[in-house]
This record gives structure tokens, C-alpha cells and sequence, in this order.
């Protein structure tokens, strides 16, 4: 059995879900709840657990009534620890919350009061990939609430264009976009077939790069090629990666351009405005004169910044693969070799985080044209949150054939990755910008109702011109949903009629009523933030309850609050 307590409760002002226990393993319950809690403060604020019940208080409700039939099991031995934390943190958690980008925007939320709800699929369980569907809108969610409340996937957004999502998934559409612009960019052709490489291999300044134009990650990209044969031989690379799995003619596609001497930069820019530079530094290790190469990255990887079970994590491991081996002979290196001490063995060619690279702040050496061209394709692309990626030798001066150019563009940038490089300074706050420029038109109106009037509250606060006649005003009342007073749907499970009202991007306020303070007791009050919560004459006299409402205002989790 499982009891949840939405939003600010009379035992606690952030959710609770009850989770009835009908075993006595206890322990192992304890090992996985203390292990995710460990991953960020998001998860849980704290948790108590005795032979019949457990109970977790958390911003994050959706997510652990999902556990409730794996903890149960595990109470009573039916599954082992390892099958437990399987399903709890290797896929549940790992399918809500994907990445660090996902954790600092709800993190930011949350500090905010600002109402988190998923926005598609209630059921993490049921979102098994399926053939032309994507997977990911388990990790889709709403922030806010009714009228200008924004869907987001990881940094990405209801805001973003959908024209801007299609150009940036094409390096193809997005060369092609930045030269209509005007804006410098490699010399670059596609690959049909090898035969076209070689007749116009003559005409790029060696070495290039080649790769496929519709993969992410630094997948398949082959640099410093500088015969016709390494250039055969990515060609081949690219290929290969693109081959064996179902996908659309675009992402088949290769491409040839010319590499660009310098350093890997990129660009965050939200809304507009450039807030982050960050250098990428491609993976390397250090020597101590006694480990080989293979023992340094074993090591390495040992980093919990780079435990990619933590959603939490900020760095990647180093993953030894055919381009790493082969950098390290093009090196006359191989795994075995013994670095000296403080030797500095890079071990990839590409600055790419998820290939294991390292990240510096780079935002104050921005130089004003290099801010005023990503800034420019943000704005031109329509995209509300825009990574651009740039290679020059001094991102402080233009970008000129000598100094450098632009690479690619990404809607959906780990943003964790600026936020919070390795060396320099941190800029965790830009979450906030994000969250609260993201959110700058949700002015929807919460309220609540404890008791039973003979006045129609919507009609009511119409009257006193705190609802206009034009604003569109939701409503729960027991287990039924109204839209201006219309039904919409009854016999919905409380929790989930409240989920599905804030989902509502139509209302302009959402009203949620309470027939008395028992209802409260065993719903909650639904909402992390209340605009005014509203009581009848006979419900004021709980003093009990009115202390703790009282309190809620006082911290300002409640604005108002009204006798009708």
C-alpha cells in the first residue's frame, strides 16, 4: 500500500510518500535509500523506516512511488539487494533523471518552490523503447504550472524552436545555416561514396576531420587525417557507425571539412545571451614512473565524478577503444607503456566530454564579436537554449581563417558540463538564470480551499475581480476535474488528477478544494507554493492546523490566507 502527501502537508513542507512494509529486511532498504541519497540533495531530504513503514519525504514524489513495490519485495526477501537497486537506480532513476543538465534545473526548482511534474508518462515502467519512439519522455517534465509552464528534457524546452532542433541535429543543415548567415566555418563538403573523396581530396588543406553528420558525442569523428588512405579509413570509420542501427537518411550521411588548428570551446548560451565559455581538454593522465597506461585510466575512471550510475556525475570515463588505441600508436605508445612521473600522456585526439575530457572556464575571455556570433545563431535558429561549439587559438580575438571557426550547434548541450568545469570557476547559478528566464511568463494562480461553502469559489473570486472574466480557472473537487466549470473527467486518483491539472499549460488558475482538514491529513495540500490558501468559518477554529498553515505563510510557502 502506498499513501502519498502531496506538496506542503500538515507533517512537513515538502511531499511525503508512505510506503506500507509487510517484511522485516531492513537493512538492504536502507543500503539503496542512503546510496541515492549520496547521489544529490534532490532525491530525498530524509527518510525513517520501521517494520511496517517506510516513509520518504522528497521534491521528487513521482519517483519513489514507483519503488514501493520493489521495497516491499525486498522487505520480504523475494528479491535480492542486487535485483533491488537494479531496478531502483539503474533504471528508474536512471530513466527520470538522466544527467547532471536534468538534476541542477530541478535542483534550481526546487529552491524555488516551483512545481516539478512529468509531463507524459506518470509510469517510468511502462516507457520501454519502442521502434520510431523515443525512449526519453520518461525524463520529460513540467515546470510550473497551467499558463506559461514549460516541458524540458534535460536543457532543452517547450521554448526551443522546432526548426532549431531540426537544423542542429544535421551538421549538414547546420553548415548550411551558418553560411546563409554569413558566419565563419571550415571549408566542408559530404561524402557520397569514396570515389568522390578522392577527387576532391586535393582541394582541402590537410589534415581534416570526417564524420558522420547526424551523430552526437563524438561518435565516428576521425581528426588530424592527412593521407588519402587514414581518409579512406575514416570514411570507412564513419560508416560503420552508422550502420547496424535503424536510423534516418540524414544521420547516414558522412562529411569532410577541413580541421581547425586551436582549442575546443563551447558556448552555452540561454535566451539569448551568452552565460558560459568552457574549454574542452581532451582525456589524458599523468604518470607516477610506475603504472602503465591501461593502470593510469583504470585509476582515473575510479573518480566518482566519473560513476555514470550517479546521475550526478560531472565527468565521463575514459573508455579504452579502437581511437584510443590507435592514438596512442600513432604516438608509438601503447597500454603498457610506463609513463614517467608527471608525463602527460593524452589518450584522445577529440575534446569531448563523453569520450572522458576534462573542462575550464573560459567565460570571462570571451572576446565581444565571438559573443556576438553565438548569440547571433541562438537568436537566429530560434533556440531558447543553444551549446555552439568553436575552435580558435584566442577566443578572445575574431574568428578569422588564422584564429579559427565555428563547428556545431546543439539544443540539447550537457549544460553540467559549463556549469561546473574542472578547473576555473564554477557557475552552478546559471541554472537559476535559466529556470527563471525559462518560467518569466508562469504567472498561473494557485489556490486552495479547506471546507464547503454554499458559494461557488471560481464565481466567487470572479466577483471580487481576483479572477478575471476571461481567465481560464481549473479545478479539483473530490474526484472530479473542472474547466470553467464544465467537467472534464471524475474518478481520478487524487494525486493524479492533481499532476494532470499543473500539466495544464490552458489555465490561467487552478483551484484545489478540501472538504475539511482530514482530506489535508491525507492528501497533502498538493501544491509546493500557494498563492492564497482560502478556509471556511468552521475550520479556522483547528488551532493546531492553523499554526502549521500560519508557519507555511510566515516562511512564505503560502502568500495569503483567507476566511470565506
Amino acid at each position: 500500500m502506498i499513501k502519498i502527501l502531496q506538496g506542503l502537508n500538515l507533517e512537513s513542507e515538502t511531499s511525503i510518500v508512505n510506503i506500507t512494509l509487510e517484511g522485516e529486511n531492513l537493512g538492504d532498504i536502507s543500503n539503496i535509500l542512503d546510496k541515492i541519497s549520496s547521489f544529490h540533495p534532490i532525491f530525498l531530504k530524509e527518510y525513517t523506516l520501521s517494520s511496517t513503514l517506510l516513509s520518504i519525504e522528497s521534491k521528487l514524489p513521482f519517483l519513489w512511488r514507483e519503488t514501493a513495490d520493489t521495497f516491499n519485495k525486498l522487505s520480504k526477501e523475494e528479491i535480492t539487494l542486487s535485483e533491488a537497486q537494479e531496478y531502483i537506480i539503474n533504471t528508474l532513476v536512471a530513466k527520470r533523471i538522466k544527467s547532471m543538465s536534468t538534476v541542477s534545473s530541478l535542483e534550481s526548482c526546487i529552491k524555488k518552490n516551483i512545481e516539478i511534474t512529468p509531463s507524459i508518462l506518470e509510469n517510468t515502467k511502462i516507457a520501454e523503447p519502442q521502434e520510431g519512439y523515443d525512449n526519453g519522455f520518461n525524463r520529460y517534465f513540467t515546470l510550473g504550472c497551467g499558463k506559461g509552464s514549460q516541458i524540458t528534457g534535460s536543457i532543452a524546452s517547450s521554448k526551443d524552436a522546432h526548426m532549431a532542433q531540426k537544423i542542429q541535429r544535421d551538421k549538414w543543415a547546420t553548415n548550411t545555416f551558418i553560411q546563409r548567415l554569413n558566419l565563419p566555418i571550415p571549408k566542408w563538403d559530404t561524402l557520397p561514396n569514396k570515389k568522390y573523396l578522392e577527387k576532391i581530396w586535393d582541394e582541402y588543406e590537410k589534415p581534416v576531420v570526417i564524420k558522420p553528420t547526424g551523430l552526437t558525442a563524438g561518435s565516428g569523428v576521425s581528426v588530424g587525417i592527412d593521407t588519402l588512405q587514414k581518409a579512406f579509413d575514416a570514411f570507412d570509420y564513419a560508416k560503420e557507425k552508422v550502420s547496424g542501427v535503424h536510423r534516418s537518411v540524414w544521420q547516414t550521411k558522412v562529411m569532410i571539412e577541413e580541421q581547425i588548428k586551436g582549442e575546443d570551446y563551447r558556448l552555452l548560451v540561454i535566451d539569448g545571451i551568452l552565460q558560459i565559455a568552457t574549454k574542452r581538454i581532451p582525456a589524458f593522465v599523468i604518470g607516477n614512473g610506475k603504472s602503465t597506461i591501461e593502470e593510469l585510466i583504470i585509476k582515473e575512471n575510479s573518480d566518482p565524478r566519473r560513476d555514470v550510475s550517479n546521475p550526478a556525475h560531472i565527468l565521463k570515463p575514459i573508455a579504452i577503444d579502437r581511437p584510443l588505441l590507435e592514438y596512442l600508436t600513432d604516438q608509438e605508445l601503447s597500454l603498457e607503456y610506463i609513463p614517467k612521473k608527471e608525463e602527460k600522456i593524452n589518450v584522445r585526439k577529440i575534446a569531448s566530454m563523453s569520450q572522458g575530457g576534462i573542462t575550464q572556464d573560459f567565460t570571462d575571455s570571451v572576446g565581444k564579436e565571438i559573443k556576438i556570433l553565438v548569440e547571433s545563431i541562438a537568436q537566429s535558429v530560434h533556440a531558447f537554449v543553444l551549446g555552439v561549439d568553436i575552435m580558435c587559438l584566442d577566443i578572445s580575438k575574431p574568428l578569422t581563417k588564422d584564429n579559427g571557426a565555428i563547428l556545431e550547434i546543439n539544443t540539447m548541450p550537457e549544460s553540467y558540463l559549463n556549469y561546473y568545469p574542472v578547473l576555473g570557476k564554477q557557475r552552478g547559478y546559471v541554472a537559476d538564470i535559466y529556470i527563471e528566464t525559462l518560467l518569466h511568463e508562469n504567472k498561473c494562480k494557485k489556490f486552495v480551499m479547506i471546507g464547503q461553502s454554499s458559494d461557488n469559489l471560481s464565481t466567487l473570486l470572479r466577483k471580487k475581480r481576483v479572477l478575471s472574466k476571461d481567465e481560464n480557472v481549473g479545478e479539483i473537487i473530490q474526484d472530479q476535474y473542472f474547466i470553467n466549470g464544465i467537467e472534464i473527467s471524475r474518478g481520478v486518483e487524487k494525486y493524479k488528477a492533481v499532476e494532470s491539472i499543473k500539466c495544464n499549460g490552458y489555465l490561467d488558475a487552478i483551484i484545489l478544494h478540501y472538504r475539511d482538514w482530514n482530506e489535508v491529513t491525507e492528501y497533502g495540500l498538493g501544491f509546493e507554493h500557494i498563492n492564497t490558501l482560502f478556509l471556511t468559518k468552521d475550520q479556522t477554529t483547528n488551532k493546531e492546523n492553523m499554526k502549521i498553515v500560519k508557519r507555511y505563510k510566515r516562511k512564505r510557502l503560502i502568500d495569503k490566507i483567507r476566511t470565506i
